[in-house]
Protein backbone atom coordinates (compact mmCIF):
# COMPACT_ATOMS: atom_id res chain seq x y z
CA UNK A 1 0.00 0.00 0.00
CA UNK A 2 1.11 3.56 -0.75
CA UNK A 3 2.57 5.64 2.04
CA UNK A 4 0.24 8.38 3.33
CA UNK A 5 -2.23 8.25 0.42
CA UNK A 6 -4.40 11.25 -0.39
CA UNK A 7 -7.17 10.83 -2.96
CA UNK A 8 -8.08 13.75 -5.23
CA UNK A 9 -11.42 13.72 -7.04
CA UNK A 10 -11.43 16.16 -9.99
CA UNK A 11 -14.18 18.39 -11.33
CA UNK A 12 -16.00 18.39 -14.64
CA UNK A 13 -13.58 17.92 -17.55
CA UNK A 14 -10.58 18.08 -15.22
CA UNK A 15 -7.77 15.57 -14.83
CA UNK A 16 -4.44 15.33 -13.02
CA UNK A 17 -3.12 18.46 -14.77
CA UNK A 18 -5.50 20.56 -12.70
CA UNK A 19 -3.69 19.61 -9.51
CA UNK A 20 -0.04 19.62 -10.58
CA UNK A 21 0.90 22.26 -8.00
CA UNK A 22 -0.91 20.42 -5.22
CA UNK A 23 0.60 17.08 -6.23
CA UNK A 24 4.14 18.44 -6.03
CA UNK A 25 3.57 20.02 -2.61
CA UNK A 26 1.91 16.90 -1.21
CA UNK A 27 4.68 14.65 -2.51
CA UNK A 28 7.34 16.90 -1.02
CA UNK A 29 5.54 16.66 2.33
CA UNK A 30 5.62 12.84 2.26
CA UNK A 31 2.14 12.12 0.92
CA UNK A 32 1.17 9.96 -2.06
CA UNK A 33 -1.56 11.77 -4.00
CA UNK A 34 -3.81 9.81 -6.36
CA UNK A 35 -6.08 11.64 -8.84
CA UNK A 36 -9.12 9.52 -9.67
CA UNK A 37 -9.58 9.42 -13.49
CA UNK A 38 -13.24 10.13 -14.16
CA UNK A 39 -13.82 9.50 -17.86
CA UNK A 40 -17.01 7.83 -19.07
CA UNK A 41 -18.94 7.12 -15.84
CA UNK A 42 -22.50 8.32 -16.45
CA UNK A 43 -23.61 8.72 -12.84
CA UNK A 44 -22.19 9.96 -9.56
CA UNK A 45 -22.73 6.44 -8.19
CA UNK A 46 -20.52 4.98 -10.95
CA UNK A 47 -17.84 7.53 -10.14
CA UNK A 48 -18.01 6.54 -6.48
CA UNK A 49 -17.70 2.88 -7.46
CA UNK A 50 -14.62 3.64 -9.54
CA UNK A 51 -13.12 5.51 -6.61
CA UNK A 52 -13.66 2.48 -4.38
CA UNK A 53 -11.63 0.30 -6.74
CA UNK A 54 -8.66 2.65 -6.34
CA UNK A 55 -9.01 3.87 -2.75
CA UNK A 56 -8.66 0.61 -0.86
CA UNK A 57 -7.83 2.09 2.54
CA UNK A 58 -9.04 4.86 4.82
CA UNK A 59 -7.42 8.13 3.76
CA UNK A 60 -8.00 11.87 3.38
CA UNK A 61 -10.03 12.88 0.33
CA UNK A 62 -9.96 16.13 -1.62
CA UNK A 63 -12.95 16.80 -3.87
CA UNK A 64 -13.02 19.69 -6.33
CA UNK A 65 -16.40 20.78 -7.72
CA UNK A 66 -17.96 17.61 -9.25
CA UNK A 67 -15.34 15.60 -7.36
CA UNK A 68 -16.76 16.95 -4.11
CA UNK A 69 -20.19 15.69 -5.12
CA UNK A 70 -18.67 12.25 -5.70
CA UNK A 71 -16.88 12.43 -2.36
CA UNK A 72 -20.16 13.12 -0.56
CA UNK A 73 -21.74 10.13 -2.32
CA UNK A 74 -18.82 8.03 -1.10
CA UNK A 75 -19.17 9.47 2.39
CA UNK A 76 -22.77 8.23 2.33
CA UNK A 77 -22.08 4.74 0.96
CA UNK A 78 -18.62 3.98 2.40
CA UNK A 79 -17.78 6.38 5.23
CA UNK A 80 -15.08 4.02 6.46
CA UNK A 81 -12.94 4.94 3.44
CA UNK A 82 -12.86 8.64 4.27
CA UNK A 83 -10.58 9.70 7.11
CA UNK A 84 -11.34 13.36 6.50
CA UNK A 85 -12.70 15.35 3.59
CA UNK A 86 -11.79 18.67 1.99
CA UNK A 87 -14.41 20.03 -0.41
CA UNK A 88 -13.16 22.74 -2.77
CA UNK A 89 -15.66 24.85 -4.73
CA UNK A 90 -18.29 22.16 -4.41
CA UNK A 91 -21.90 21.76 -3.30
CA UNK A 92 -24.34 19.25 -1.85
CA UNK A 93 -27.33 20.19 -3.99
CA UNK A 94 -29.28 18.15 -6.49
CA UNK A 95 -29.34 19.66 -9.97
CA UNK A 96 -31.80 22.52 -10.42
CA UNK A 97 -34.99 21.47 -12.28
CA UNK A 98 -34.09 23.48 -15.38
CA UNK A 99 -30.49 22.26 -15.60
CA UNK A 100 -30.89 18.74 -17.12
CA UNK A 101 -32.48 20.17 -20.28
CA UNK A 102 -29.71 22.77 -20.55
CA UNK A 103 -27.08 20.05 -20.11
CA UNK A 104 -28.64 17.96 -22.88
CA UNK A 105 -28.51 20.98 -25.21
CA UNK A 106 -24.85 21.45 -24.32
CA UNK A 107 -24.12 17.81 -25.12
CA UNK A 108 -25.83 18.13 -28.51
CA UNK A 109 -23.98 21.36 -29.23
CA UNK A 110 -20.64 19.76 -28.32
CA UNK A 111 -21.40 16.86 -30.65
CA UNK A 112 -22.29 19.25 -33.47
CA UNK A 113 -19.30 21.56 -32.97
CA UNK A 114 -16.74 20.57 -30.34
CA UNK A 115 -16.45 20.13 -26.60
CA UNK A 116 -13.96 22.97 -26.36
CA UNK A 117 -16.35 25.28 -28.21
CA UNK A 118 -19.07 24.66 -25.64
CA UNK A 119 -16.61 25.05 -22.78
CA UNK A 120 -15.40 28.38 -24.15
CA UNK A 121 -18.89 29.83 -24.48
CA UNK A 122 -20.91 28.20 -21.67
CA UNK A 123 -18.45 27.18 -18.96
CA UNK A 124 -15.20 29.11 -18.91
CA UNK A 125 -16.75 32.58 -18.47
CA UNK A 126 -17.82 31.37 -15.01
CA UNK A 127 -14.56 29.69 -13.98
CA UNK A 128 -12.19 32.50 -13.04
CA UNK A 129 -12.35 35.78 -11.16
CA UNK A 130 -9.50 37.26 -13.19
CA UNK A 131 -8.86 36.40 -16.86
CA UNK A 132 -5.73 34.29 -17.27
CA UNK A 133 -4.55 32.98 -20.64
CA UNK A 134 -2.50 30.12 -19.16
CA UNK A 135 -5.42 28.93 -17.06
CA UNK A 136 -7.68 28.99 -20.11
CA UNK A 137 -5.16 26.97 -22.09
CA UNK A 138 -5.00 24.38 -19.31
CA UNK A 139 -8.79 24.01 -19.18
CA UNK A 140 -8.94 23.44 -22.93
CA UNK A 141 -6.00 21.03 -22.85
CA UNK A 142 -7.76 18.88 -20.24
CA UNK A 143 -10.98 19.00 -22.26
CA UNK A 144 -9.18 17.84 -25.39
CA UNK A 145 -7.57 14.98 -23.47
CA UNK A 146 -10.84 13.82 -21.93
CA UNK A 147 -12.95 14.29 -25.05
CA UNK A 148 -16.63 14.35 -25.92
CA UNK A 149 -17.57 11.02 -24.32
CA UNK A 150 -16.35 12.21 -20.91
CA UNK A 151 -18.15 15.53 -21.37
CA UNK A 152 -21.43 13.80 -22.17
CA UNK A 153 -21.08 11.27 -19.36
CA UNK A 154 -20.19 13.85 -16.73
CA UNK A 155 -23.02 16.20 -17.63
CA UNK A 156 -25.46 13.29 -17.42
CA UNK A 157 -24.03 12.36 -14.04
CA UNK A 158 -24.45 15.89 -12.72
CA UNK A 159 -28.04 16.11 -13.92
CA UNK A 160 -29.11 13.03 -11.93
CA UNK A 161 -27.23 13.66 -8.69
CA UNK A 162 -28.89 13.58 -5.27
CA UNK A 163 -29.00 16.23 -2.57
CA UNK A 164 -26.49 15.18 0.10
CA UNK A 165 -26.81 17.90 2.74
CA UNK A 166 -28.18 15.24 5.11
CA UNK A 167 -24.92 13.31 4.67
CA UNK A 168 -23.00 16.38 5.83
CA UNK A 169 -25.36 16.82 8.76
CA UNK A 170 -24.93 13.24 9.96
CA UNK A 171 -21.21 12.68 9.50
CA UNK A 172 -18.76 12.66 12.38
CA UNK A 173 -15.82 13.14 9.99
CA UNK A 174 -13.75 16.31 9.98
CA UNK A 175 -14.69 18.40 6.92
CA UNK A 176 -12.94 21.42 5.44
CA UNK A 177 -14.83 23.63 3.01
CA UNK A 178 -12.80 25.91 0.74
CA UNK A 179 -14.39 28.33 -1.70
CA UNK A 180 -13.73 31.45 -3.71
CA UNK A 181 -15.52 34.62 -2.65
CA UNK A 182 -16.30 35.35 -6.31
CA UNK A 183 -17.39 31.83 -7.29
CA UNK A 184 -20.65 32.12 -9.22
CA UNK A 185 -21.06 28.35 -9.71
CA UNK A 186 -20.75 27.24 -6.08
CA UNK A 187 -21.09 30.57 -4.27
CA UNK A 188 -20.13 31.40 -0.71
CA UNK A 189 -23.76 31.05 0.42
CA UNK A 190 -23.63 27.36 -0.47
CA UNK A 191 -20.30 26.94 1.31
CA UNK A 192 -21.75 28.55 4.43
CA UNK A 193 -24.84 26.32 4.31
CA UNK A 194 -22.70 23.18 4.20
CA UNK A 195 -20.40 24.47 6.95
CA UNK A 196 -23.34 25.34 9.20
CA UNK A 197 -24.82 21.88 8.63
CA UNK A 198 -21.65 20.08 9.72
CA UNK A 199 -20.76 20.32 13.41
CA UNK A 200 -17.16 19.27 12.82
CA UNK A 201 -16.07 21.50 9.96
CA UNK A 202 -14.07 24.56 9.01
CA UNK A 203 -14.83 27.06 6.26
CA UNK A 204 -12.29 29.17 4.39
CA UNK A 205 -13.37 31.64 1.70
CA UNK A 206 -10.60 33.06 -0.45
CA UNK A 207 -10.66 36.57 -1.85
CA UNK A 208 -9.78 37.44 -5.45
CA UNK A 209 -10.87 33.96 -6.48
CA UNK A 210 -13.60 32.35 -8.53
CA UNK A 211 -14.49 28.70 -8.98
CA UNK A 212 -11.07 27.32 -9.89
CA UNK A 213 -9.38 27.70 -6.51
CA UNK A 214 -6.56 25.19 -7.29
CA UNK A 215 -5.40 27.47 -10.11
CA UNK A 216 -6.29 30.99 -8.98
CA UNK A 217 -5.12 30.61 -5.38
CA UNK A 218 -2.75 27.71 -5.76
CA UNK A 219 -0.16 28.68 -3.13
CA UNK A 220 -2.79 29.52 -0.53
CA UNK A 221 -4.64 26.26 -1.17
CA UNK A 222 -1.41 24.28 -0.90
CA UNK A 223 -0.73 25.73 2.54
CA UNK A 224 -4.32 25.07 3.65
CA UNK A 225 -4.14 21.46 2.52
CA UNK A 226 -0.89 20.84 4.38
CA UNK A 227 -2.30 22.37 7.57
CA UNK A 228 -5.48 20.29 7.23
CA UNK A 229 -3.58 17.06 6.63
CA UNK A 230 -1.30 17.77 9.60
CA UNK A 231 -4.35 18.37 11.83
CA UNK A 232 -5.85 14.94 11.10
CA UNK A 233 -2.74 12.82 11.61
Amino acid sequence: MAKNPVYILPGTMCNHRMFEAQIIVLQNAGYTPHVIPFTEQTSIAQMAELTKTIALESAPFIGFSMGGIVALALLKSNPELIKSLCLISSNSLADKPERPLIRQKQIKQAQATSTTDVLKHDFMPHYFHQPNLEHNKLVLKMANELGFNAFSAQLNALSTREDTLNVIEKTNKKLLFVGGEHDVLCPSTIQKTMHNACPNSDLILLGNCGHFVPLERSNTLNALLLDWLESIK
